[in-house]
Parts: structure tokens; sequence; C-alpha cells
């Protein structure tokens, strides 16, 4: 009598399941609420019209952009997830990782958004840091919503390919290139009226963290 012993496969992401149909759920809802409004939001790679109409500052928070911020953290933060797993760094079934990895990202959008308010503030260019954190806003929650389904399919796939991470990284660095470009040549009028402080934010609050980020990630692991 022979007794054969087979490994039991425990890998369960139940917990990402419920979170795509939350997720799922909120943009529904969204859209039911905002039909107009989110029309002319997922037409933003090709039209301006979205960003001329609710281009005023109190927008940022609105029950509209509540739940689009909601789907771009679930969508970046499962991206980073995922990216991690496939480098080999924790488990793609591992709720505690991403639960980490989502606190981190909530954590470093909030602490530089309320560092942004407190240089505007000194610098005595609250209207401009307002229209551009707006404007920012949107484009990554645009982002976040075309991820979203990139993401769902890419969760429940056994991926072996040895330069799949990079493509992925690099769709997603030309992605968010393309929005940023758009972004600047959309508003470049703002811009130049506070060229001076434009860059000072951009190298201090959109180059350094992530640069950061990266040595703190990639050279101090290697």
């Amino acid at each position: 009598m022979e007794i054969d012993f087979l490994n039991r496969n425990d890998f369960s992401v139940d917990w990402a399941t419920l979170l795509f149909v939350v997720t799922f759920a909120a943009i529904v809802i969204t859209r039911n609420a905002f039909p107009n409004r989110f029309e002319d939001f997922t037409k933003l790679a090709f039209s301006n019209k979205y960003l001329s109409t609710y281009r005023d500052t109190n927008n940022m928070k609105s029950t509209f952009n509540i739940s689009m911020f909601f789907v771009q953290m679930v969508s970046i933060s499962l991206f980073i997830h995922y990216i991690i797993s496939l480098a080999n760094f924790s488990e793609l079934n591992s709720f505690r990782s991403y639960v980490r990895i989502l606190s981190v990202l909530l954590f470093f959008v909030l602490v530089k958004y309320f560092i942004e308010k407190i240089i505007a503030l000194c610098f005595d260019m609250e209207d401009f840091a307002e229209q551009y954190n707006l404007v920012k806003v949107t484009y990554r929650s645009y982002l976040g919503l075309l991820l979203f389904p990139i993401i769902c399919i890419l969760f429940y796939n056994n991926i072996q390919f040895d330069y799949f991470l990079w493509i992925v990284l690099g769709l997603f660095l030309l992605s968010n290139a393309i929005l940023f470009f758009l972004l600047l040549k959309n508003y470049q009028k703002l811009f130049t009226k506070f060229i001076f402080y434009f860059i000072l934010y951009l190298c201090t609050f959109e180059i350094a963290p992530y640069f950061i980020l990266y040595h703190w990630f990639v050279v101090s692991k290697t």
C-alpha cells in the first residue's frame, strides 16, 4: 500500500476579491450618481472638458473626487503589492503585506499634501497649490481607474516572464509621464506665472520623495 502526500495549496486571494468587488461597486455607484461628470471624466485623456467644468478647488472634497481617490488608492496599492510580489519581497496572497503597503501609501500621500499646504501658505501661493493639486489628483485618479481592470486581470494569472516586471513598470511610468505632459500642456499659463515656485515644488515634492523611496526599497536592499 502506497501513500502519496500532496502539498496543500493554501494560496488564497479572497481578500483581494472582496476588495475588487467593493471598488467596482464604488465605481458603479459613482457612475450612477454622477453620470455626466463620470462620462466627461472617462474622456480626460482626449478632452479638457472635465477640468474646464470642474475647476473650482471646492471640488477637491466632493463626493465624486473622494470616490475616485478611493479607487486610485486601491489600484495603485494593489499594483505596488503585485510588483513587490514579482520581485519576491512578499507573497501575493499576503493580506498583511498589502495593508502595510496601503497604509504607507496613504500616509505618504496625506503627509505630502499637508506639507505642500504649509509651503504654499508660507510662499503666499495657496490658489496655485490648490489648483495644481486638484488637477494632479484628477489625472492620477484617472490613471487609477484605467489601472483597475488591468490589475484585476494580472492578480489572478500566474505570469512567468523574466522581463514582465520591467514592462509593467515601464508602462506605468510612461502613463504617468503622458498624464503629466497633458497637465503641463493644458495649464502652462498657470505654471508660467509661478515658474520659480513650480520648479521648486516639482523638485521637492514630485521628484525627491520618489527618489528617496527608490533608494530605500532598491539600493538599500541590494
